[in-house]
């Protein structure tokens, strides 16, 4: 039995780029600063939404929040290679492509309105004011949970079973849904290598497993 629906993380996944790192350094917050958020927030000493608001108050002290200037940062990013070639090709061959992220929605509907990947699900809302303004950072308490209930939502809205889903990630937040659905594939070198069902060299390696592992896998 082929997958229902084929699910990709964004950052370091389809694209190369931190992007909350870019959007960080873009509006004021220091690579020290930055990399103290993202150790704190590692090890629990503050939550995603203490981190946003965080972000979000030097933003507007030392950056420019309007709309245009935010979708123009978030807008630089890098596809992983060959990612858009696999979209594609497995779009071509039928199957449902979806992308659900821990990263902001502005950013996540960007790359899916360019791929034609019409299923999607981002983490962080970004809240714009009469005035185009940024002002709020809708965040998740829990960043995992909250990907594992958009995933929920995914399959749901396709009539899939988290087993019928492939999910494709890279880290600690795509854990959950690698043992939700028994169908997790990450990157050789990656931290979430041990949990995942298949360990890939790049992404074309997503090709040969649904059209021979996966298939092969279900049949025995």
């Amino acid at each position: 039995m082929q997958p229902k629906l084929i699910v990709f993380d964004l950052n370091h996944t389809l694209i190369c780029d931190n992007s909350w790192r870019n959007l960080n350094l873009a509006m004021g917050i220091t690579p020290e600063e930055d990399a103290a958020l993202m150790a704190r927030a590692a090890q629990g000493e503050i939550s995603a939404v203490e981190g946003q608001a965080w972000l979000l108050q030097r933003y507007r002290q030392r950056g420019d929040c309007r709309r245009v200037v935010v979708r123009r940062i978030l807008s630089q990013y890098t596809y992983m290679p060959h990612a858009q070639m696999v979209v594609a090709a497995l779009q071509a061959r039928g199957y449902r492509v979806a992308i659900n992220s821990g990263a902001m929605d502005i950013l996540v509907d960007m790359v899916a309105e360019q791929l034609g990947v019409a299923l999607w699900r981002a983490s962080n809302h970004f809240i714009f004011d009469d005035h185009d303004m940024l002002c709020q950072i809708d965040a998740p308490d829990n960043d995992a949970a909250a990907k594992l209930q958009q995933l929920h939502e995914l399959a749901a809205e396709q009539q899939a079973s988290l087993s019928d889903c492939l999910v494709v990630g890279d880290g600690a937040n795509d854990q959950p849904l690698f043992a939700a659905t028994g169908n997790g594939v990450t990157f050789a070198g990656s931290p979430a290598a041990r949990h995942a069902r298949w360990v890939i060299a790049d992404l074309r390696d997503v090709l040969t497993i649904v059209e021979q592992e996966f298939t092969t896998s279900s049949d025995e």
